[in-house]
């Protein structure tokens, strides 16, 4: 019996490493959330392109130097 508890407190499902990843792509537009509260559409954008292009590493970069950026639009 302790057996069977102790190698189920162990096991693993992979569900943490699942919402590391969700973290991590998600990324660009949560720092969008926290740096840009009034300019809603730039962080539609930011969402937009995350969503679209961000299995990509190209796009995942694109949203998050727009999500990061100064310029308004």
């Amino acid at each position: 019996m302790l057996l069977l508890l102790s190698t189920a407190a162990t096991k693993s499902d992979g569900s943490l490493f699942f919402k590391i990843i969700l973290f991590v792509y998600f990324l660009p537009t949560i720092v969008g959330v926290l740096r840009i509260p009034i300019i809603k559409f730039k962080f539609i954008t930011v969402l937009l392109i995350n969503i679209f292009l961000g299995f990509t590493v190209v796009g995942w970069w694109l949203s998050f130097v727009k999500a990061v950026s100064n310029r308004k639009v």
